[in-house]
């Protein structure tokens, strides 16, 4: 027990003596790892965009991502020009929630705010200029021309859902109304959310030619919707053959209960070739066919009494048992011993 005790002890401690460089190693990358990942989302990506000078000593940073068309309004100087830093204080944003807005005397407006290619237009002295904002992603991947307008629709709290067509077929993005910030997109490959979440949302249909969208609004009077997705530009074909979703199946009927014999092709019952469990007849020492054997339980023996103990013989289920057979021989022996005792006392009181 000791040694065994000794030996485990001594694995425990050679296993973390080995494991100790690796579990050091891996804590010392974990910073380093945790870097990479900050930079890949550092708060320049989110806003950046392209630059445009609009006067006034004014840049509007454009950009057009899955949170939607954005103007990031920026007090430059007189002097900027492209290529200079822009990253400077923000006058004002323009977005889904807020499209109008002014800043220097400039009136400042995002025109077309659900198509592909929308315009910043700015207004000055009643003069007004249109800049083209980058495309949408979906305007990126099909051309502006094949992408459809975007519905917003309301979901619950401020999360809000973008509802697009594209010839690959319909999506939904789904965003934080305040933040901006993008969260799940469906499509028509994954049209619907993991169960369990806060949102309920599908695409019901999603490769038929009018697919629509399926929501629930927790809190309001009437929790669920289901809006239309607006449809293609003229002209603009879908890349998918459209096909509804196939009904649930129905149940099959219960079969009604018949008999157990299987109809032959003359329309006759088949006999039953399973052996039938009649009794034999009286008399007769055969079991019926197919009936099962009669097990003994334990084994029974007959003791004689008197004089025929000395001739008496073990059971037949007994004769296999050479214990048995010599236990009656000398119970035999005995018997008999006594018997021609008695006999020859008896003998001589009578002679007395």
């Amino acid at each position: 027990m000791r040694t065994a005790l000794r030996a485990s002890l001594a694995t425990a401690v050679l296993a973390a003596a080995l494991l100790a460089p690796a579990a050091g190693a891996a804590y010392a990358a974990t910073p380093a790892g945790q870097a990479a990942t900050d930079a890949q989302g550092s708060p320049a990506d989110r806003f950046s965009g392209t630059p445009v000078h609009i006067g006034e000593g004014l840049v509007a940073v454009l950009r057009h991502e899955a949170e939607g068309p954005e103007a990031w309004i920026r007090a430059v100087g007189p002097d900027w020009k492209p290529g200079d830093n822009y990253m400077y204080r923000v006058l004002t944003v323009l977005d889904r929630m807020n499209p109008v807005d002014s800043a220097n005397g400039l009136q400042l407006e995002i025109t077309r705010m659900n198509a592909a290619a929308p315009l910043l237009t700015v207004t000055k002295a009643g003069v007004a200029t249109s800049f083209p904002m980058p495309l949408s992603e979906a305007g990126r991947t099909h051309g502006a021309e094949c992408v459809s307008a975007t519905k917003r629709l309301g979901l619950h709290g401020t999360l809000v859902a973008d509802l697009t067509t594209t010839p690959d077929g319909p999506q939904v993005q789904l965003v934080e109304g305040v933040t901006r910030e993008p969260s799940t997109k469906l499509t028509r490959t994954g049209p619907a959310l993991v169960k369990g979440g806060r949102t309920v949302a599908r695409i019901v249909n999603p490769s038929a030619a009018r697919p629509s969208f399926a929501y629930e609004t927790p809190g309001q009077a009437d929790p669920f919707g289901t809006a239309l997705f607006p449809e293609l530009p003229a002209g603009c074909a879908c890349t998918y053959a459209f096909q509804d979703e196939a009904p649930a199946p129905k149940p099959a009927a219960t079969p009604a209960a018949g008999p157990a014999s299987t109809p032959s092709a003359a329309g006759s019952a088949a006999p039953s070739t399973t052996p039938s469990a009649t009794a034999a007849p009286a008399g007769a020492g055969a079991h019926a066919p197919g009936a099962p054997k009669a097990q003994t339980v334990g084994r029974t023996s007959v003791v004689p009494r008197g004089g025929v103990a000395a001739g008496a013989e073990p059971a037949a289920e007994d004769t296999d048992d050479s214990t048995t057979v010599y236990a009656g021989a000398g119970l035999a022996a005995i018997g008999a011993g006594l018997g021609a005792a008695f006999v020859a006392r008896r003998r001589a009181r009578t002679r007395r």
